[in-house]
Formats: structure tokens, C-alpha cells, sequence
């Protein structure tokens, strides 16, 4: 389903973007 597809997508953009904002954190 669309819903579930871009559930799907957005979950590890926010991940993704998450784990970078750490990492610019730390260094």
C-alpha cells in the first residue's frame, strides 16, 4: 500500500538523519 511504502521510506530517513546529527555532535 502507499501508506505502508512510505512508512517504509520515511522510518530510516529519520534514522539516517538521527545517526548523522550524532555523529556532527561527537566530531
Amino acid at each position: 500500500t502507499p501508506f505502508g511504502n512510505s512508512a517504509k521510506v520515511d522510518a530510516p530517513k529519520k534514522y539516517i538523519g538521527k545517526r548523522a546529527y550524532v555523529i556532527i555532535l561527537k566530531d
